[in-house]
């Protein structure tokens, strides 16, 4: 066997039974291209270099015309303008129009999509009652985080008791397996409306529409604030925070150093209110390093942090704070803003 047949051998048999995931790069000019093929997918990346734009294109592998997906994005991963997805046969699945934040799905191809539809008007009203309708206008986003489950309770043999679980079934981009009896809604809540960053805000419902306090709530930000104000919006000023954090004993240092965020503290009580917002500024005082043996290392950045409450920008607390990333060989966490008590 020559050469080239050899080569047309391998493949041959790659197409057959399946292509080996593989990764090219290309510089040109104006952009650098990434793309990649695996068994199902070619993905084909291009980041410009003078602008915040990446053209992103998927398409089947073993028939490279069919289209599964394509539009552009920000360098941050935000998509922009109308994004619409075909399956292997062709059929549109769902138009995204990002920039109007919708998302329609073909109905004969998402059984159980009403009970979704039905779920997120539930949780729209639970916000407007909590928040009021200007509050749901100016502040929050749906980008359509939405996800269905079986929620039963099983029993195992080495325990007496029943316990509950779940199986996950789809999404309000994914068809369901079958008929839903529990829902997942993830909301984006934003400071200001033309915000990139933005806080979870989790709902969970039966399949009656119940509130159901989640098993989450230690560590989400799931539930509501109890608001006993009739201007139900963020008036918080960043400027003003800042100046009045600096009356307060904020050091004049670095302002890269200096960061400012909504942020939810949980009161861990697995209720309907189980919470408060408030928006931080958060100046880095001092970094640690520390590590656990030869392979294991990590940093805590320690914050001193300024607390007002967004609701009317009064000045709350002072207290320090601290997040902690570790890292080894074979795994790695990080936390979020935790009370520093060191």
């Amino acid at each position: 066997m020559n050469y080239l047949l050899f080569i047309y051998f391998l493949f041959s048999l790659t197409n057959l039974f399946g292509q080996v995931p593989f990764s090219e790069d290309i510089e040109t000019e104006s952009s650098n291209i990434n793309i990649i093929r695996n068994s199902i997918y070619k993905v084909y990346k291009e980041t410009y270099k003078y602008n915040d734009s990446i053209w992103y294109s998927v398409s089947f592998i073993d028939d490279t015309t069919q289209l599964n997906t394509e539009g552009w994005k920000l360098r941050n991963g935000r998509h922009l303008g109308i994004w619409k997805e075909f399956n292997r046969e062709g059929e549109l699945m769902y138009t995204w129009n990002h920039d109007k934040h919708t998302c329609i799905v073909n109905p004969k191809l998402f059984p159980y999509h009403e009970d979704l539809k039905k779920m997120k008007l539930i949780a729209d009203n639970m916000i407007i009652q909590a928040y009021g309708r200007e509050f749901m206008d100016k502040h929050i986003i749906f980008n359509f985080k939405c996800f269905a489950y079986n929620r039963y309770k099983i029993k195992y043999n080495w325990s007496t008791d029943s316990t509950w679980t779940e199986d996950y079934l789809g999404s309000w981009t994914e068809p369901l397996k079958c008929k839903p009896n529990s829902f997942l809604l993830r909301y984006e809540v934003r400071l200001n409306s033309n915000d990139e960053k933005s806080i979870e805000l989790g709902i969970y419902l039966d399949e009656f529409g119940n509130y159901v306090p989640s098993a989450d709530d230690w560590t989400n930000n799931y539930g509501f604030e109890k608001i006993n104000i009739t201007n139900k919006k963020f008036i918080i000023n960043k400027d003003y925070a800042i100046e009045i954090a600096k009356l307060n004993g904020l050091l004049e240092t670095d302002n890269s150093k200096i960061s400012e965020f909504l942020f939810w503290e949980n009161f861990k009580k697995q209720e309907y209110f189980n919470g408060q917002f408030r928006y931080y500024i958060a100046a880095l005082i001092k970094q640690e390093e520390y590590s656990k043996g030869a392979e294991r290392k990590g940093v805590i950045n320690r914050f001193q942090v300024f607390v007002f409450n967004p609701w009317t920008g009064e000045f709350v607390e002072k207290k320090k704070m601290k997040s902690i990333r570790e890292w080894g060989k074979l795994s790695g966490h990080s936390t979020g803003l935790l009370n520093d008590k060191d």
